[in-house]
């Protein structure tokens, strides 16, 4: 399950908009440098990235995520008498997306980026439209874990044969969207009583620091991007 994992690292230190502008020059990075070295190169970078911010254990799930398009890719322009090489630097650059956002996404807590956003004046609807959808995916997870815990406990079977695992789906499916639908009702409760509606400014309860590091870091990568796009157009 992708969630956040406490850490150390330098993506955990940062301000919350370095990651996602890192994440950002990676999405165009990909696409800009010359293929398919600089893919390639890029794609190696970020699957060492988790590594070195200390949450190696998305590696398998990210790299889980990315072989079925190596898979498909290789079998069109591979084995069908494509251009490997096409399908080479299209796999290195989806790679290298997958990698970059799955540890961007666990790598900043989604208070500190909601605190980050309300600092800089962002709406308040816009702040919660992003935040839940951070959240969306950790929040459903934990319930379904609960949820089958608890059918678990009533004795029902979720291993063995597909037609068993399939009658399995329904008990615990159910009571997820239910709960589910339940809770966005509570919430959008919670939200009226606290005013979101209204037009006054939030106060970030803590703000993250943006320190000069952050500024020089985000401003580099942008003026990296710039370079990497003029190259393209020259050559």
């Amino acid at each position: 399950m992708i969630r956040y994992i406490q850490g150390n690292g330098i993506l955990h230190r940062a301000h919350p908009f370095t990651p996602f502008t890192l994440a950002g020059a990676v999405v165009v990075l990909a696409f800009a440098l010359p293929a398919p070295i600089g893919p390639l190169v890029l794609c190696s970078l970020m699957i060492l990235l988790p590594v070195i911010e200390g949450v190696g254990v998305i590696v398998r799930t990210a790299g889980l995520l990315a072989l079925p398009f190596w898979i498909f890719l290789f079998g069109i322009h591979g084995w069908l008498g494509g251009d490997p090489l096409t399908a080479l630097k299209v796999a290195a650059r989806l790679t290298s997306l997958i990698f970059v956002f799955l540890t961007v996404v666990v790598s900043v807590h989604p208070g500190r980026f909601v605190d980050a956003l309300v600092a800089r004046g962002v709406p308040f609807s816009l702040v919660y439209l992003l935040s839940a959808t951070l959240q969306a995916v950790p929040r459903l997870g934990r319930r379904a874990e609960t949820i089958l815990d608890a059918q678990r406990c009533r004795g029902l079977r979720v291993r063995g044969s597909p037609l068993r695992r399939a009658r399995a789906l329904v008990p615990l499916a159910l009571p997820l969207v239910l709960g589910s639908l339940a809770e966005v009702d509570e919430r959008s409760v919670a939200l009226e009583v606290r005013g979101a509606g209204s037009t006054a400014r939030p106060t970030p309860l803590d703000p993250p620091p943006d320190t000069p590091y952050d500024r020089i870091a985000r401003w580099g990568l942008a003026a990296l991007v710039a370079l990497a796009l003029v190259l393209r157009i020259a050559l």
